[in-house]
């Protein structure tokens, strides 16, 4: 959570989503989750904050997922053509630049 609230600072991000195995307990089988990773690296534009990533495990791939992730983040965001993060734009004004 701290890692993610000092990315959040940042003027812009890259974000993606990708499936995980997980224990589904009591079953004794796994389950598919969600691993959203967000990520700033700006060493190539000279900035001065370091390097990071921080992960944020997530039941579904719902759009409420990075809608809550993000809270506060009002930067550019590169995404790929998930639609979750088109509705992150239009509640909280991030600007979207797809890869």
């Amino acid at each position: 959570e701290r890692l993610l609230g000092k990315l959040k600072s940042s003027a812009k991000l890259f974000a993606d989503e990708t499936t995980a195995p997980v224990l589904d307990p009591g079953r004794g089988k796994t389950k598919t989750g969600q691993l959203w990773a967000y990520a700033r690296d700006d060493r190539r534009w000279e900035g001065s904050d370091p390097p990071g990533v921080a992960y944020v495990y997530a039941p579904d791939r719902k759009a409420e997922r990075p809608i809550a992730h993000l809270a506060g983040f009002t930067g550019i965001l590169q995404v790929d053509g998930y639609g979750g993060y088109r509705v992150l734009a239009d509640k909280s004004g991030v600007t979207l630049a797809f890869c």
